[in-house]
């Protein structure tokens, strides 16, 4: 995938979420669909407006990766993760669009970088399964 491509999937993940030793690579192709990894600090700080502003500029699937319920060490940060996708599915339902197009996953950085990748892998077969979002057709 070119860098000014725009993907269909993207993927924000906190990066004290990753597994020890585990990274995903930026950018892959996967069942058709291009995906984009974007690292950030903490899930808490990705707020709605982003994950609205990354469908209108063509991504079908958001999936945010975020600590495991309770072990967020900035405190609270994946309970507002949790919150803004849940506000996230809301709209996308309101507006006709399938809210299977955002997701939550949470993940330890005590898992294997096998399950981590695994895991991810299945998230965005999800969404090549949804197919493009009706955004990216009219776009």
């Amino acid at each position: 995938m070119a860098l000014n491509e725009k993907p269909d999937v993207t993927i924000y993940v906190c990066r004290n979420s990753f597994p020890q030793e585990g990274r995903l690579p930026r950018q892959w192709e996967q069942d058709g669909v291009r995906v984009r990894v974007k690292e950030i600090p903490c899930s808490g700080k990705l707020d709605v407006q982003y994950v609205f502003h990354a469908i209108e500029g063509g991504s079908s699937g958001i999936c945010v990766v975020t600590c495991p319920e309770g072990e967020c060490r900035l405190a609270e940060g994946n309970y507002r993760s949790e919150i803004r996708i849940r506000t996230v599915r809301r709209l996308l339902e309101e507006i006709g669009l399938e809210p299977e197009r955002a997701e939550l996953l949470r993940s330890s950085p005590k898992d294997t970088p096998e399950q981590f990748v695994r895991t991810i892998r299945e998230v965005v077969g999800r969404f090549a399964a949804l197919g493009r979002s009706a955004v990216c057709a009219s776009a």
